[in-house]
């Protein structure tokens, strides 16, 4: 035989097995080069998924790809539609509401310290999703603290964690001849006391002194946005050194040092006094240029972009630390569930609880989940992809990025009470009633730290 003719049966015996191959869904990769998924006689599905913020465009890129790989015959063969939603109002009365009704949802977002309290009402990850050392080594600690139990069970695979961070108007920085945020909490009192600004007309007396620019909006309760964040962060960085950050006192002396050292910044007669109860809110505060620095999470810079449309000149740095070789930073994110009393909405029989972890699974892979990240211009909740947010990103994304690998939780189910407990105390603490009691400072606070104690 020539060997014209042999390239030709090889070429003629190529072809056919490369039509043999596509027909049968190229094994072993996952899907053929440029395949097409089939349409006709899918089963449809709809996963109704539910949160207290985000929008449809904010997932839509991840549920089209997901669809796409779903209708994929070696994928299930389903037509997956999932519908978001941001509910108003009260978030848990609303989702408790829809799971009374029949309603939903198949998911949900839930925030990091709720665990607990749901715990019993939601679906762990199947064994076959992710094991316990692999979200171990994917994953912030923070939401391993949060997410999972000691038994191994998994409740949730997280895209995101946020903390709180160091908002700082540059330009009063440079004025008070700061090239430089605050670093340290030291620091941050000096800061603070050359940033603050005094009414001209006001007297010299400091009991009576009118503020006029804020240092920081820093040491008030129900006019310091996150304030009871603020205090946890304090206090989980000053217990560093007992291991107790994530089950926090509010009795011991660490604690309470924290707590004085926040309110001593409401002291007219202390050299760095920079807020009181009369001043106006913090983030109006700060968005009107009448306060140098502010305390906040990312979240927040959505909402001084729109309050001041680029009018002033603020950057973003790490949150100040006690000891820098021991970092803390303190966590608050939402990140989704399934409960287990969900109704699954398809044309056929199809396990809506395992397509809905199925897709938790696909939404929180890397190239997947960045498609989020890059819409909400949130830090990732993976390791790998924090890192490199932190090495790779300008601004405030790489330093919010760079706190997720210190970033710790506080287990506090009882959000809402904990937090106006919290906020209640700092107000007392700087009204003038604390004048008229016979507790000392001291004894209010820990009054108050049983009351925490009590919801826990």
């Amino acid at each position: 035989m020539t060997k014209p003719k042999i390239v030709l049966i090889i070429g003629i015996l190529f072809f056919i097995f490369l039509i043999a191959w596509f027909t049968i869904g190229c094994p072993p990769l996952e899907k053929c080069p440029g395949a097409k998924p089939q349409t006709e006689d899918q089963p449809k599905v709809t996963l109704n998924f539910v949160g207290p913020f985000d929008t449809q465009r904010d997932w839509q890129e991840i549920f089209d790809k997901f669809n796409t790989y779903k209708k994929l015959e070696q994928n299930g063969f389903l037509d997956v539609t999932i519908k978001y939603k941001a509910l108003s109002g009260d978030y848990q009365d609303k989702v408790k509401e829809l799971q009374f009704d029949g309603e939903g949802p198949n998911i949900f977002m839930l925030f990091n310290p709720w665990l607990p309290e749901y715990k019993d009402g939601l679906l762990p990850a199947p064994k076959n999703t992710i094991t316990l050392a692999q979200y171990r080594n994917t994953f912030a600690k923070v939401t391993v603290d949060d997410f999972t139990t000691p038994d191994g069970k998994i409740y949730s695979l997280p895209l995101y964690v946020d903390t709180l961070a160091l908002f700082y108007n540059e330009d009063m920085l440079f004025q008070a001849g700061y090239t430089k945020p605050p670093e340290n909490w030291d620091e941050f009192k000096d800061y603070v006391e050359k940033l603050r600004r005094f009414k001209k007309e006001s007297t010299t007396s400091p009991v009576i002194r009118q503020l006029e620019i804020a240092g920081a909006t820093f040491g008030g309760g129900w006019n310091v946005n996150s304030s009871q964040d603020i205090i946890i962060l304090l206090a989980m960085q000053n217990n560093m050194n007992k291991n107790e950050t994530r089950f926090l006192s509010f009795t011991n002396e660490e604690s309470k040092d924290s707590i004085k050292y926040y309110t001593s910044f409401t002291n007219p007669t202390k050299r760095f006094y920079t807020w009181n109860e009369n001043w106006m809110y913090s983030i109006d505060a700060f968005t009107q240029n009448k306060a140098a620095m502010m305390i906040n999470y990312s979240r927040m810079i959505e909402n001084v972009e729109e309050k001041t449309q680029g009018e002033i000149n603020y950057k973003i740095a790490p949150a100040p630390q006690l000891d820098k070789n021991n970092k803390a930073n303190y966590a608050e994110y939402w990140s989704p569930v399934v409960p287990s009393n969900s109704p699954c909405r398809t044309e056929e029989k199809v396990d809506c609880y395992s397509l809905a972890w199925e897709f938790l699974n696909f939404a929180t892979e890397e190239e997947n989940v960045k498609l989020y990240l890059d819409k909400t211009d949130r830090p990732a909740a993976n390791l790998q992809l924090a890192q490199k947010q932190r090495d790779e990103y300008d601004g405030a994304r790489s330093v919010f990025a760079s706190q997720v690998l210190t970033a710790k939780s506080w287990e506090h189910p009882d959000t809402a009470k904990s937090d106006q407990v919290l906020v209640n105390m700092l107000d007392y603490l700087i009204s003038e009633k604390l004048d008229t009691t016979l507790l000392s400072i001291d004894e209010i606070i820990e009054s108050y730290g049983r009351k925490i104690k009590a919801l826990q």
